[in-house]
């Protein structure tokens, strides 16, 4: 297996992600569930759009970002919501195409009134010149905090299956 080929299962295998079966639904725990999952999806709307003021309110204020490729290579972490937006923003000015940060497969876990961990897969796309492409895609974990009931990212940690 050459060095551009994740190895199957590199997620799991190296502790990036824990999901398992749920552990507990009830009324409540589905509603945080829904906002936490709302906020996974905001964070890629506030990138893609490239709305600072909406990424900004992704993180809590002791956020960070960091990034994974195959579970070899790691990039960050930044710290801060300052510094996480910072970061990321810095690739808007070389980013010319139109990139989506589509994530589905969002699953919560180990979900109590104030915190959570969410997991998603990500497809990253870009459009240029007519066309579409995919970029890259790989497993997402989001540790999420409450506070004044409002759900933000405490840690993102995010898993590339491929170098881009």
């Amino acid at each position: 297996m050459s060095s551009l080929e994740p190895v199957p299962g590199w997620a799991r295998n190296t502790g990036h992600i824990t999901v398992g079966a749920l552990d507990r639904v009830d009324a409540d725990s589905a509603a945080d569930r829904l906002a936490i999952a709302e906020r996974v999806h905001l964070y890629g709307w506030g990138y893609d759009e490239r709305d600072r003021d909406l990424l900004a309110d992704c993180f809590t204020e002791d956020g960070t970002w960091e990034g994974h490729i195959m579970g070899i290579d790691s990039v960050g972490p930044p710290m801060g919501r300052d510094a996480v937006v910072e970061f990321l923003t810095a690739f808007w000015d070389e980013q010319t195409d139109q990139r989506r940060h589509i994530f589905t497969n969002v699953v919560v876990s180990d979900l109590t009134g104030t915190s959570g961990v969410a997991h998603a897969y990500l497809l990253l796309t870009a459009s240029t010149g007519g066309e579409m492409k995919p970029v890259t895609n790989g497993p997402y974990r989001l540790e999420m905090r409450k506070a004044a009931g409002i759900w933000r990212i405490s840690r993102l940690a995010a898993g590339f299956d491929a170098p881009f």
